[in-house]
């Protein structure tokens, strides 16, 4: 996958993250156009972790199955568990909720290419 196509499917996750909160739970970020900007940005933060730099086996832990498993059991936690008292609590769950589903779906497409994820 190239990194336009990341910076797509991050704005697309980071959207569907912030409408589907209540208002209750709302903050700046459910905006339409705050939630696809940082989610276009956040969607290629796996390959600023690990970049190819003309290494096609640059995947390695944080592009992995094993990374994408525990990342997703931290956001099934941080949403299920964290109630945010403050403005500022709600934006810092809010990105963190963004950041881990744009990291995710950047995985999940990974994944469908010939090269796959490493296990570990």
């Amino acid at each position: 996958m190239n990194g336009p196509t990341h910076q797509f499917a991050g704005a697309m996750a980071a959207l569907a993250i912030t409408q589907n909160d209540t208002s209750e739970k709302s903050c700046a970020l459910h905006h339409p156009a705050a939630a696809i900007s940082v989610g276009a940005f956040l969607g290629r933060l796996p390959d600023m972790i690990e970049p190819a730099l003309g290494n096609p086996n640059h995947r390695q832990f944080f592009h992995s199955f094993g990374f994408a498993g525990l990342l997703g059991y931290g956001l099934y936690q941080l949403h299920q568990k964290w109630q945010p008292q403050d403005e500022v609590e709600k934006v810092a769950k809010n990105i963190a909720l963004i950041a881990g589903s744009a990291y995710l779906i950047h995985l999940a497409m990974d994944s469908t290419t010939p090269k796959s994820l490493p296990l570990i």
